[in-house]
């Protein structure tokens, strides 16, 4: 099966929010900080007869959901400026995939070079909203956009039958 990946900004975009939100969870520690914050403004509120107690809690109030609200905005700015400099618009070929059923190998090459993994060394594997991410390293993957793959089901069984149990996660 050869898998030619054309990748346009919005497969790009997605795939990045997947990586930090979903597989990475680098979310929780600003919604925690939130949480922390907001939990301890509500209580000084209720303490609201204690001298202090209004300009502690709106100061905690405003910090716990003003940092983690410049951190989502900084991300969202970030991942635009990623967006855009990997020149995608139009989509072009970044990379080519070959691999089989029989073989235990999978060839990648980018035109200039090619590089050969065994299916054990894959790290992992991702079905997401009919994308396939191979991540060969933690920070290195592969990305199988949906629309590319004639049959997404029959290319994410072959994948999964490849890696050892535990190896591949499907969602949504």
């Amino acid at each position: 099966m050869t898998i030619a990946v054309y990748l346009d900004e919005s497969h790009f975009r997605q795939f990045l929010i997947f990586n930090i939100i979903k597989r990475l969870k680098l979310h929780r520690r600003p919604v925690v900080f939130a949480s922390i914050f907001t939990i301890s403004a509500i209580i000084c509120f209720l303490m609201y007869r204690v001298e202090g107690a209004l300009l502690l809690g709106t100061v905690l109030l405003v910090s716990g959901l003003g940092m983690p609200l410049v951190y989502f905005a900084s991300f969202f700015v970030s991942l635009k400026k990623q967006v855009r400099l990997q020149n995608l618009n139009p989509p072009r070929l970044v990379y080519t995939l070959e691999f089989s059923e029989e073989s235990d190998m999978l060839e990648i090459s980018n035109g200039k070079e090619r590089a050969t993994y065994r299916w054990q060394d894959v790290l992992h594997a991702y079905c997401e909203k009919g994308s396939i991410y191979l991540f060969i390293t933690k920070e290195r993957a592969f990305l199988l956009p949906g629309n590319l793959l004639a049959d997404t089901n029959r290319v994410w069984k072959i994948i999964s039958a490849k890696l050892p149990v535990g190896d591949f996660s499907k969602h949504g």
